[in-house]
């Protein structure tokens, strides 16, 4: 009897030490969730300051993604074929090949540039032209999404972001112009080969790539904004046959897309 008492009281307190420490670790990640939500509204405060309006609903948090190396395999006939038909013909000047096939010509280039002239009413629009665009970059290995489009009477342009596992790769896109008379070219550089995972290094966060963005803004180098419409994590691209895809945050503005590089804070833009 004596011993079961005793073991009895060890079991309560080993259960008061774990909730002592449970509530410890709570209080900890209470903390810290509060310091990062309090950095990211000091984040806004301050690019408000600086009359740089924030649009979205919040300011992300880490970046969790990891460097990787690709090793690209490039088109051949299989491609040409889903995208214009079996060959009809050939020819290669350098390292371009055009196939000639019964609904257009496609040409390749051994570093994944795709060039396709379809024939006229080769490829009639349908209801959904954005999801024929997708359906017709699959066969080539291609994951994307669709990323904005432009009307005009003659017909309309799609552009669709590249994507790797899932994430985008803005500066690699693919384009599909339509006529009159259904799908008339389409150009890509095509993201598909093996990858190899590179080894894990520090990333920053999304506050702190915004304070980054800003400082370029104020050193007067030519970039100017005057609202963020949207921010996401994606990849860089570095490197031709082999290629490194780098970690970053990327910044939508009312004037540029910017690249703050996720290990070094380096700010690049493209319109």
């Amino acid at each position: 009897m004596r011993w079961s008492k005793i073991k009895n009281i060890i079991i309560l307190l080993l259960i008061l030490v774990n909730g002592f420490l449970l509530a410890q670790v709570s209080l900890r990640s209470l903390r810290s969730r509060q310091a990062r939500l309090e950095t990211r509204e000091r984040t806004v405060a301050i690019l408000e300051r600086n009359d740089v309006a924030f649009l979205p609903q919040e300011v992300p948090g880490e970046l969790e993604l990891t460097g990787r190396r690709v090793t690209l395999s490039p088109p051949g006939e299989a491609e040409a074929a889903a995208l214009v038909g079996p060959a009809l013909g050939q020819e290669t000047l350098g390292a371009r090949t055009t196939y000639r096939g019964p609904l257009g010509a496609v040409t390749l280039s051994s570093s994944g540039e795709v060039e396709v002239l379809f024939s006229d009413a080769a490829r009639p629009a349908g209801s959904d032209r954005a999801a024929q665009g997708l359906e017709l970059l699959s066969p080539l290995g291609i994951q994307a999404r669709l990323s904005d489009w432009e009307e005009s009477d003659d017909g309309a342009v799609f552009r669709y972001i590249q994507l790797w596992n899932g994430v985008p790769i803005p500066e690699w896109s693919a384009v599909l112009s339509w006529g009159a008379q259904g799908l008339e070219r389409l150009t890509v550089r095509r993201l598909a080969g093996v990858e190899e995972l590179l080894p894990a290094q520090e990333t920053l966060d999304a506050a702190t790539a915004l304070i980054r963005l800003l400082d370029e803004l104020n050193r007067g180098e030519g970039y100017v904004c005057s609202q963020i419409s949207d921010i996401y994590p994606g990849y860089l691209v570095s490197g031709t046959g082999t290629l490194t895809l780098t970690p970053a945050w990327f910044i939508e503005t009312d004037t540029w897309r910017f690249a703050v590089d996720g290990h070094t804070g380096a700010v690049s833009a493209t319109e």
